[in-house]
């Protein structure tokens, strides 16, 4: 094993150490790193950081350093998320899931005979079902790694998804206490009508599982996480509540409420900025929107059929749970 040379002078004798004596005022003990008896006591220059003045992290003078951004960063575009928007536009938008459950024979080849709450819902199923195959497969690693949001703080950020859901509720109402009586919209009408027909465990499937693992992919994880890379996070914030509000009113063809845009439009503004001040955590937002549907599908399962026998006579069950209801999105 070879040594490295000691200095530029290799084998020159070294020179005498200094001779012992008393040390002068003012000098620090014999032993300290700056015992250099005969010369001028100087403080020793601090290696340069990432600032490049010299200053030692955390002291006074010291320029901070770039900020270090969350390890679950949404990161950029790849190819995988235009596939997703692609297939959501063509199952959702375009309505390709309809063909595509005839061709399955899930549903009647014929028109006619197409029933539109229980078939409705199988479209919804199989369309949903794809989509949340291809999120899986696309977005898997960083919907995981987010999840390590509850690292810090683990038990307040787990309280806050009811909390969320809770606050929602009272602004709802209050919000619809003063500008109108709550109307129930045709999206909300049309998940009541499939959850009396549909199997519960599908139902549940679609809608505490599925939607909201889609929607966030592509309302928060593309349009806030990814796109604010070029945009203002708090522009990329506002379309993409706008964009999750009108989502839910596509099949009234532009005929619908502005009242009825409430529930929506708070659960979007909700679910948005928790999602910022969050660190931009795909699996947070999944996971509030999967607590807030839960709820309202548990409230329709479990509360609703027990209401008949409170309620005065012509007052349906979900007319009752409506501003519970309202925010199944």
């Amino acid at each position: 094993m070879s040594v490295p040379p000691s200095g530029p002078h290799d084998g020159a004798p070294s020179s005498p150490a200094p001779a012992a004596g008393p040390v002068p005022g003012g000098w620090p003990p014999s032993g300290w790193p700056s015992d250099r008896r005969g010369a001028p006591v100087t403080a020793a220059a601090a290696p340069a950081g990432p600032s490049g003045q010299g200053v030692p992290a955390g002291w006074p003078g010291r320029t901070p350093g770039p900020r270090t951004a969350p390890d679950w960063e949404p990161g950029r575009f790849h190819w995988g998320d235009a596939v997703v928007v692609l297939a959501y536009a063509g199952l959702m938008l375009f309505g390709l899931g309809l063909p595509l459950a005839m061709l399955l024979g899930l549903v009647p080849g014929d028109l006619a005979a197409f029933d539109l709450v229980r078939d409705g819902f199988t479209v919804n199923m199989v369309s949903y079902a794809i989509l949340t195959a291809l999120v899986l497969i696309v977005a898997w690693r960083p919907l995981v790694t987010s999840l390590r949001v509850f690292r810090t703080g683990t038990w307040w950020k787990i309280l806050l998804l009811p909390a969320v859901w809770f606050t929602c509720i009272l602004v709802n109402v209050l919000v619809l206490s003063l500008i109108g009586e709550a109307q129930t919209s045709a999206n909300q009408a049309a998940l009541e009508e499939m959850s009396a027909q549909a199997p519960p465990v599908l139902m549940i499937l679609m809608t505490v599982v599925g939607a909201p693992l889609v929607e966030e992919y592509l309302f928060r994880h593309l349009l806030v996480g990814k796109l604010s890379r070029w945009v203002n996070v708090w522009v990329c914030a506002v379309v993409s509540m706008l964009a999750f509000t009108l989502l839910h009113f596509l099949g009234t063809g532009g005929q619908f409420d502005l009242v009825e845009t409430v529930p929506y439009l708070t659960l979007a503004i909700a679910i948005t900025v928790t999602y910022i001040l969050m660190g931009r955590s795909f699996g947070y937002a999944v996971l509030l929107h999967m607590v807030n549907n839960g709820i309202a599908i548990a409230m329709l399962y479990l509360v609703a059929p027990l209401l008949p026998d409170v309620l005065p006579e012509p007052t349906a069950p979900a007319a009752a749970l409506s501003p519970l209801l309202a925010l199944l999105g």
